[in-house]
């Protein structure tokens, strides 16, 4: 039994050098560790996918819509 990480990410394709470099790299790739990603606007629910709101009572700064 090997490792699971998953990663919660808006830009999933960043992590693709990560996963092909160094002793990490062979870690995935003799299967001692699986990587998994997961985008958060594949569970949007409008039809710009949406993930990110503007926090209650305002001010700056953006948070994560709860839907």
């Amino acid at each position: 039994m090997g490792f699971r990480f998953d990663v919660i990410s808006l830009f999933p394709d960043a992590f693709s050098s990560f996963v092909k470099l160094g002793i990490i790299g062979k870690s995935f790739k003799s299967g001692i560790a699986d990587l998994h990603f997961h985008n958060p606007r594949d569970y949007a629910l409008d039809p710009y996918r949406k993930v990110d709101d503007e926090p209650y009572g305002g001010g700056p700064g953006m948070v994560l819509k709860p839907e």
